[in-house]
């Protein structure tokens, strides 16, 4: 039985059917804004990227940055903490079951900058994939018990959102059933994952205000997304990132208690299906995942870096 908390019934379905939801006003936004000046701040002084001169944004190689800091406390001179706040932290407990989980500090940053190239149709830009690239994926692994998408800027249409696949956890769900207690390492699960969805016709792209949160479940297959922002408009730089939320126990695939983290995890136990053969569990990491997660400056996030000023 989930926790008390502001999750809807409604909302708390259709976390189990598209894998994700949002929750708006989730943090205060001037919380979220003044974390957002003291990351230009710190684009200012680590990279010459200046918010008001978007003559410097062609510093950002191809139109992003990446951040492998975690911020906690008062890192930078920002109210991290504060992100965390009673709301927010009671959604988590819905999900993820009341003392179940920790929490994470505010990291796996890409701040996303207007395309200054020709306009183009929105859509997913980098590689679908599942999160954990550092560790072997099983059905009941802790390493990452929810995925939280933190809104530090308005994210409009088409301004770089995060693009998720709806409904794709229950696939990749049963993709760990099948690889049963051996797993299977972070970057073969997402391309795994990738042969089982098979092609995203209907991506949903992650759009809300500054300190809107987006609850994803740690299976959900998610892209990066072109910016189409306005090209010199400030407010279309988009800030966001996305924390590991570990649970303190493997997620329980059988008994009385569920969270709905865990429902999907456990329906895919009881489709039937053939155990996955050892050559597909163990292939070596594919070099194009190596590639994307340098390029989206993520190649040194498994080693879980704090960030101070």
């Amino acid at each position: 039985m989930a926790a008390p908390g502001p999750l809807s019934a409604a909302q708390l379905a259709a976390f189990g059917r598209d894998g994700f939801v949002k929750v708006t006003d989730a943090f205060p936004r001037d919380v979220a804004l003044r974390c957002r000046d003291a990351l230009w701040a710190k684009l200012d002084r680590d990279h010459g990227i200046l918010r008001e001169d978007a003559a410097t944004w062609s510093k950002a190689p191809k139109g992003r940055v990446g951040l492998a800091e975690s911020f906690g406390g008062d890192d930078l001179g920002a109210p991290w903490a504060a992100c965390w706040s009673p709301k927010l932290r009671r959604a988590v407990d819905q999900l993820c079951g009341a003392g179940r989980w920790v929490e994470p500090g505010l990291g796996w940053w890409v701040l996303s900058f207007p395309s200054l190239g020709p306009m183009v149709n929105w859509g997913a830009e980098g590689t679908w994939h599942v999160d954990g690239s550092h560790y072997t994926h099983t059905l009941d692994s802790p390493e990452i018990g929810l995925l939280p998408i933190f809104l530090f800027s308005d994210v409009r249409p088409q301004g770089g959102g995060t693009a998720l696949a709806p409904g794709s956890h229950r696939a990749v769900a049963r993709v760990l059933a099948r690889a049963g207690d051996e797993g299977t390492h972070g970057p073969r699960l997402s391309a795994l994952a990738r042969a089982a969805v098979g092609e995203v016709h209907n991506p949903v792209e992650t759009i809300g205000r500054a300190g809107d949160v987006l609850l994803a479940h740690p299976l959900l297959l998610h892209a990066r997304s072109a910016n189409l922002g306005n090209a010199g408009d400030a407010g279309a730089v988009r800030f966001m990132c996305h924390p590991a939320v570990a649970l303190r126990a493997p997620a329980r695939l059988a008994g009385s208690l569920m969270t709905p983290v865990e429902a999907p995890l456990r329906a895919a136990l009881k489709m039937p299906a053939a155990p996955l053969p050892a050559a597909a569990r163990r292939r070596p990491r594919d070099p194009d995942d190596d590639a994307t997660l340098l390029a989206m400056g993520f190649s040194g996030f498994g080693k879980r870096r704090k960030g101070r000023a």
